[in-house]
Parts: structure tokens; C-alpha cells; sequence
């Protein structure tokens, strides 16, 4: 699944802005209207002719809410399933409104209880499962969906969003572990439905990003049914949802093909009232039209850059998404479209997103884990020899800056003025941390042995991408530079996902985008209690872990930020993480599409593009 730098059209790197954080007493006194958006009561009515062609430059894994987690397969499922809340298309900077629900959560007084009504007459759409009958969404949807992203008897890399939080669901968490078997379907003293219509969260403590949390697609609805019928190995290939969209075909790993839904009740785009920072030339595209437009979405994996730039440019693929690095530099430097590709009449959007790259240590690896001093001084070491300015500059053409913390920039405690000193690329410097710590030649062979003289060879996972040469040779220079062994292994990039879940890796690569604008989003990457579930380098030390759970129900406040600023200096300090960049990402259309922006945090939204056949069939044929 994403930053606070507004997207331009045309030319320019946007404007930076800072994320205004909510707080739950001001996300409910929100005035929208349904959402900012008129319900239509006639089924949808997409133009079935219209096929839009989106490439994906890294493979799927899988389309349930619960077990997967990775970016692109968050963007097609975004298309099928529907949070309660959402965050609003134009409102800049982003903005949390209903979208299954009829307004915004009713909180207590005391921040603790939400209480959310649902619209009626939302169905799912048309399964086998259902025997033939409409199934309306109701309540305990959201009841049995939220808890089976806790699921205890199996991974789940999204359980850090309720464990810990909900009244009772840890209680019951703890008795399906010793039972071996949950039942997400049955309430909890804080999760629970009211009426057919009206659920009911009651919170241990205060969470000021609940609202964010439950406008994640992440907790979007599936229905009891739909999982019974096809188990937990199988409901990963058998999307069902209430979104705009559903799942025509699935060739894995290669092609994803979705049509419009028959079953989703369409709508007409209006921002709330009160709305700010929106981009008039989106909504002057969507202005008083039904959505959604195009009824078929086609999703090919295109892997290798070039294969993806020199399609978009022949027209076979209407949008692209992430350009690759050094097509961005080649065609629009700085975000400015070159004159012989503005008479394409294409137009480019840049953003500098609120994710971050690194390179995580497995700290349960008898090598390049643990807490040792001599083993803390070896991933310094890694840190100091990892050109992460090269990167940026050389590697990426400039189109990155530099990491310092585990955060994205702009998002709430964020501070782009922090430098990690025990992170500054420093060869000679982290040559002398391994001599002092016992890292030495023994052998004479020119590569350092472990400290007790055995042989020392790290191994990095990497992926089969496509584009990734220079990255690995970036890595092989930082070995080479404190003379340690690397062998580089390479998977698919959905097997490098299950991997580090299940700590099969040493040293691998990872990159986290913002689901919500606050720091608490990344941060809980490296907490303890959600090791092999978000947190793939099972990173455990006390002084973090506490200092979480105290930020995590604090309110922004320079007290909380001072909690933070320690927690990111004990990262750094233990470096379970090298930090690398922070990537602005480029996005390009061609002129006979329109309604694409890209979101700050949200995946993109299908429904509100539009494409003109004709003028697509004019470019091709001059082409």
C-alpha cells in the first residue's frame, strides 16, 4: 500500500505539506454527505467496452485482506473490498470519510467506544457461496473481518492493527492458542455488533489512529461464507467483496484481469464541503459523472523497466505507474516533461512518497542477529560500508533522497532534520569497528573471519525483479569494502514475502509505505510482540517495546515525539536495519486518460478513471 507531498500535473516535484493529525474528537465533529459522494441507487454502469491497461512492475501474491500485505496486491484488492471508512480522493492533505459507513464514528467522551452505523443496501458481490441470494453487508461482517486479521493459529502480518487494543480480544487471542482453533465470528465484550446495521468498538486505551486504521482496505469486509466455502488455503484466489470491482481472472504472477461489479451500487464523486488542497483539473474530469466509468481493468506483471516504458510509449498500457528511475530522469528531469513527449500529449505527476527502503538482519540469526556488542558492531559496520547517497543519486538518477530513520517523510513525527550519525556511509570507520571487535583476516585469504576464527559469509535474499543489477552490485561494493563474504540468493518476490515471515533469510531487502500519516505506522515494524507478523526482523528489546506501547496512545505532542526520537536512536544504535532511501516516485498518463491522481496513503482507485477509445486508437496508429 502513501506521503504528504502533494502530486502535480505537468511539471514541478509538488508542494510539500505537513500531515494535520486527527484526533478522534475532530475526525467525528466531520460534516460529508454519504461520504462526499451520492449514492446511486441503479445498478452500475460501466462502460463494458472500455478496458484500462495498468501494468505492475512487481508480481501479486494474493487477494485476502487478512494474510497479505505487500503493495501490489493491496492495489487489486483495493478494487474489490470495502473498509467503513476511506480516505477521500482530492482532499489534500489526506482525509479520513465514510464509505460503508452512513458518517463518521459517534466516540465516547473518554475516546474509547466507537460506535459506527453502516448504510443499508450494500451487497457483496454475486458468489457460489451465497446459494443464489443477494448477501447484503451488515455489521457482523466487519465483526468476523476485523478479528480474523488477529487469527492467532496462523501468521497474520496485519494483527498489529487491533492486538493489544480491543476490549476481550486478547483474552480470546490467548484461549485459541491453547485451543489450536479461532472463530472469528464470535463477538468480544469490545467488537460486536449492535443491530444488523451498527458495530460497537470498545478499546482498552485511547487509539488516536483508529479512524486511519479502519479506513485501510486492509479492513475491508468479507463475509463468513465466502471463507467457509473456499478455506483458508483457497480464499486468497476468491476475492469477494462489495467494491467496484471483482475478479475476472487470475494467472498468477503474470496477469489480473477484473471487471466491473453488477452487484455495486455506483456513486457520483463529491468532495466534503470543507475540502482542501483539491486538484480542480481531477475534478472537473469527475464532475456529476457515475462511477465507475471503465468496465474491465487489465493488470499485466511487467517486470523489466524497459519493457514497461517502451509499452506505455506504443499505447499498450494506459498508465504508468512508477516509472522506472532512469525513464523518469530521460523523459521529465525534475518532473518537467521534455518537449517530444509533452506533443504525446502525455502528462507526468511526481511525489516524493512517505515510505522508506532498507536492509533488515534476521536478529535470530546466529550470525547477524543477536545483542551482543560484537554482533550490534557487525551491522554497524554493514550500515557505515552501504552507500545509500550512491543509491540515490547514481543508482535510482537522482530520483531518491537519503534515509536516516525508519519513517517516511512528511507523515506526523517525522523530523527531516534528524541525522543518524551511526548510519553515515564511513568505510575506514567501519573497517575499525570490526577490527576492534574481533572481525579479523585469520587465514589470509583477504575476507574477515568471525570472531571466534570460524568462516563468515552472510547471505542476501534478493528477488528476480527485473532492474535490480545495479542494486546488487551496490551491495557487493559494501561487502567488498569491510572484506566480508556475500553470496546473493534470489527468489520471486512472493517467496521472498513468505521467507522473511517465516525468518528463512539473513540479510534481506524491504520497503514500507504509509498505510496512515503517522509515524506509529512504521514504527511498529520493529516491535517486538509483532515479530514474524510486520516485524520480519523479530527486532525485541524491552526499552523500544514499552516506549511503543506509550506513543501508541499518545496524542502528537512534543512529549510523544521525544519518546519517538529515542526509539529511532535505539534503532540506529542496534541497527536491525540499514537504512537506504526514500524513493519519489514518478507517474506518467497519456492524454486520453483521465481521473488518475495519486494518493498521499491510499492504493489507487480503478473507479475513478476514464479512458476516450478513440483518441487511444488515433495515438496507436501513429505510432
Amino acid at each position: 500500500m502513501n506521503t504528504s507531498i502533494r502530486s502535480t500535473r505537468i511539471s514541478g516535484s509538488g508542494n510539500r505539506t505537513t500531515w494535520q493529525r486527527l484526533s478522534w474528537t475532530l475526525l467525528n465533529s466531520f460534516t460529508v454527505a454519504a461520504l462526499g459522494m451520492a449514492a446511486c441507487n441503479v445498478a452500475v454502469s460501466a462502460d463494458m467496452n472500455k478496458t484500462l491497461h495498468f501494468g505492475l512492475e512487481v508480481p501479486e501474491t494474493g487477494f485476502d485482506p487478512a494474510e497479505y500485505s505487500d503493495q501490489y496486491s493491496n492495489i487489486i484488492m483495493a478494487q474489490m473490498f470495502e473498509s467503513m471508512l476511506t480516505f477521500d480522493y482530492l482532499s489534500r492533505p489526506a482525509r479520513v470519510v465514510p464509505q460503508t459507513a452512513e458518517a463518521m464514528p459517534v466516540v465516547s467522551e473518554d475516546g474509547r467506544t466507537y460506535t459506527i452505523r453502516l448504510k443499508k443496501g450494500i451487497y457483496f458481490a454475486d458468489d457460489p457461496a451465497f446459494n443464489g441470494v443477494k448477501r447484503e453487508l451488515t455489521a457482523q461482517d466487519y465483526v468476523f473481518s476485523l478479528q480474523r486479521l488477529v487469527d492467532p493459529t496462523t501468521k497474520r502480518p496485519n494483527s498489529w492493527l487491533l492486538r493489544g487494543k480491543i476490549v476481550g480480544l486478547d483474552e480470546k487471542l490467548e484461549a485459541a492458542k491453547a485451543a489450536g482453533s479461532f472463530d472469528p465470528s464470535t463477538p468480544v465484550e469490545g467488537l460486536k455488533a449492535l443491530d444488523r446495521y451498527t458495530l460497537q468498538i470498545k478499546l482498552t486505551k485511547p487509539d488516536y489512529n483508529l479512524n486511519y486504521i479502519l479506513a485501510m482496505t486492509t479492513t475491508g469486509a468479507l463475509a463468513k461464507e465466502v471463507v467457509d466455502k473456499y478455506g483458508k488455503v483457497d480464499i486468497g484466489a476468491h476475492p469477494v467483496g462489495t467494491g467496484p470491482y471483482i475478479l475476472q481472472k487470475w494467472e498468477r504472477g503474470h496477469r489480473t484481469s477484473l471487471v466491473a461489479s453488477p452487484s455495486y451500487r455506483g456513486m457520483v464523486y463529491e468532495p466534503p464541503v470543507d475540502a482542501t488542497g483539491v486538484n480542480q483539473t481531477v475534478m472537473a474530469e469527475l464532475r456529476g459523472k457515475r462511477l465507475p466509468l471503465i468496465g474491465r481493468i487489465d493488470l499485466p506483471v511487467m517486470e523489466n523497466g524497459q519493457a514497461q516504458w517502451l509499452g506505455f510509449l506504443r499505447g499498450d498500457t494506459d498508465i504508468h505507474y512508477r516509472v522506472g528511475s532512469e525513464y523518469a530522469l530521460q523523459s521529465a528531469p525534475g518532473g518537467k516533461l521534455k518537449p517530444q513527449y509533452a506533443k504525446k500529449g502525455i502528462k507526468v505527476f511526481r511525489e516524493l512518497e512517505p515510505e522508506v527502503t532498507f536492509n533488515q538482519f534476521n536478529m535470530e540469526d546466529e550470525v547477524v542477529g543477536g545483542y551482543e556488542p560484537e554482533k550490534v558492531a557487525l551491522r554497524r559496520a554493514l550500515a557505515m560500508s552501504y552507500n545509500s547517497k550512491k543509491e540515490a543519486m547514481v543508482t535510482r538518477a537522482g530520483q531518491a533522497i537519503e534515509a536516516e530513520a525508519p519513517w517516511g517523510p512528511g507523515i506526523v513525527g517525522y523530523d527531516p532534520n534528524f541525522k543518524n550519525a551511526l548510519h553515515a556511509y564511513n568505510p575506514a570507520r567501519a573497517n575499525a569497528i570490526l577490527d576492534t571487535y574481533g572481525y579479523k583476516d585469520v587465514d589470509g585469504d583477504g575476507y574477515r573471519e568471525l570472531p571466534n576464527g570460524k568462516p563468515l559469509e552472510i547471505t542476501y535474499l534478493g528477488t528476480t525483479t527485473g532492474g535490480r543489477r545495479d542494486f546488487e552490485e551496490l551491495m557487493e561494493q559494501a561487502f567488498k569494502a569491510v572484506k566480508i563474504r556475500l553470496r546473493t540468493e534470489k527468489t520471486s518476490f512472493p517467496d521472498q514475502i513468505q521467507r522473511k515471515q517465516n525468518g528463512k533469510f539473513q540479510l534481506t531487502g524491504g520497503a514500507w509505505g504509509a498505510d496512515f500519516p503517522d509515524v506509529e505506522n512504521f514504527l511498529q515494524l520493529l516491535y517486538g510482540p509483532n515479530c514474524r507478523e510486520g516485524n520480519d526482523s523479530c527486532f525485541k528489546l524491552k526499552e523500544y517495546d514499552d516506549l511503543y506501547r506509550e506513543i501508541s496512545q499518545m496524542p502528537d505532542s512534543p512529549e510523544r515525539q521525544a519518546k519517538v526520537m529515542r526509539m529511532v536512536r535505539l534503532v540506529a544504535a542496534y541497527a536491525p536495519w540499514n537504512f537506504n532511501v526514500h524513493r519519489i516516485r514518478t507517474h506518467m498518463e497519456h492524454s486520453w486518460t483521465t481521473g488518475f491522481l495519486a494518493h498521499p496513503v491510499d492504493h489507487v482507485k480503478f473507479m475513478y478513471y476514464d479512458i476516450d477509445l478513440a483518441k487511444r486508437e488515433a495515438y496507436k496508429k501513429q505510432q
